[in-house]
């Protein structure tokens, strides 16, 4: 099949990234964070690859739950924070999702709403974070009034840590005792707090379930696993040469010809630009590989095309493969020449971009 630009998912990688979790929290469940279409990766792709290694999967919207489960009729799915109605409480219950609880206003609803069939909740708790999640009193009166009625088949308590990554663990620490001062106070209820971040660097917060995210996906927030336990890129974001010039000293590239050459230079073309999903903001100077090889972004990133310094690659021609990120580059370096995270790049890729699916 002819390729111009395109995105290589490695099934491989995602499973040993699932499984460095389960080394690194061995006694709690895993609930794999599966929204934004499994973080541009493909949701129910990852399900498939992850399905006998993690223990559930959580999505953010009603319409990805629907989707995930018509594909995935037995595994635990849980629908985060969202927005929530009387309508959507029933087809939760059709559908045996678990359900997010973040204000008392809803949980007042669900108790009061006829379900065809029990749900489990998890009841969300504001330790910091301040987005989503109950004061303390607000979620004490959700856990008792849902912990009376028959059609709420669990209760679990959750929140979120705000600060998790940062090399300073007090605020997360504090975040924790927050949650599981009051939680013990309600009863033996499963918790769960740790993000990837915490997954990573505080082992002391695994609790009962983790929810990965990002680590699945191939990074490290904290930038400090051992290189034995290391993960891998998932996504690797290719795209063909499709012309290499030599340009003259004092030559610019690109629109308003932001990168001029201060020597006599060669810019090869690359056929992957904002409209594929690679970020407009790139600065002069982002890496790229080309052959395996480093070089750097010389000029605006336009809607079909980006340019490429490589003047100290003499060999590069039409036809050569570019990794914009991957294995041997990650999307969080990437990210940062960007001012973003490899979060939005990994989301952002769009649908022109074809996908192809590594074998195991």
């Amino acid at each position: 099949m002819h390729k111009t630009t395109w995105v290589e998912l490695n099934s491989k990688a995602l499973r040993h990234n699932a499984n460095t979790v389960r080394r690194l929290a061995p006694h709690a469940a895993i609930l794999a964070m599966v929204k934004a279409n499994g973080y541009g990766h493909g949701a129910e792709w990852v399900a498939e690859q992850l399905h006998d290694i993690v223990d559930g999967f959580a999505v953010a919207r009603p319409s990805e739950a629907f989707s995930l489960r018509s594909v995935r009729p037995q595994d635990r799915i849980l629908l985060l924070g969202t927005e929530i109605n009387e309508a959507l409480l029933r087809d939760c219950a059709a559908h045996r999702l678990d359900l997010v609880i973040h204000d008392i206003d809803t949980a007042r609803l669900l108790a009061n709403t006829t379900l065809s069939k029990s749900v489990t909740v998890w009841l969300k708790m504001n330790t910091g974070m301040n987005r989503l999640g109950m004061s303390p009193a607000d979620f004490t009166e959700a856990h008792h009034l849902l912990s009376t009625q028959g059609h709420i088949a669990a209760i679990h308590h959750m929140s979120h840590f705000s600060d998790a990554e940062t090399a300073d663990a007090s605020i997360t620490q504090a975040q924790y005792q927050t949650l599981t001062a009051l939680s013990s106070s309600l009863g033996d209820v499963p918790l769960s707090m740790a993000n990837s971040a915490a997954i990573i660097a505080h082992p002391s917060t695994h609790l009962n379930w983790v929810r990965p995210g990002i680590m699945l996906y191939g990074d490290d927030p904290t930038c400090t696993l051992p290189s034995n336990q290391s993960l891998q890129a998932v996504m690797s974001f290719k795209a063909k040469v499709l012309a290499v010039r030599d340009i003259e000293l004092g030559e610019g590239v690109g629109y308003n010809r932001r990168w001029r050459a201060t020597r006599k230079a060669r810019i090869a073309t690359i056929a992957a630009g904002y409209a594929d999903g690679y970020p407009r903001q790139a600065l002069d100077g982002t890496p790229v590989l080309i052959n395996d090889q480093r070089a750097v972004l010389a000029g605006r990133v336009s809607m079909d095309l980006l340019t490429v310094d490589v003047s100290h690659l003499p060999h590069v021609k039409a036809g050569d493969t570019a990794t914009l990120w991957g294995d041997k580059l990650s999307a969080a370096e990437v990210g940062q020449h960007c001012n973003t995270i490899s979060y939005e790049l990994f989301t952002r890729i769009t649908q022109r971009v074809e996908r192809f699916y590594l074998p195991n």
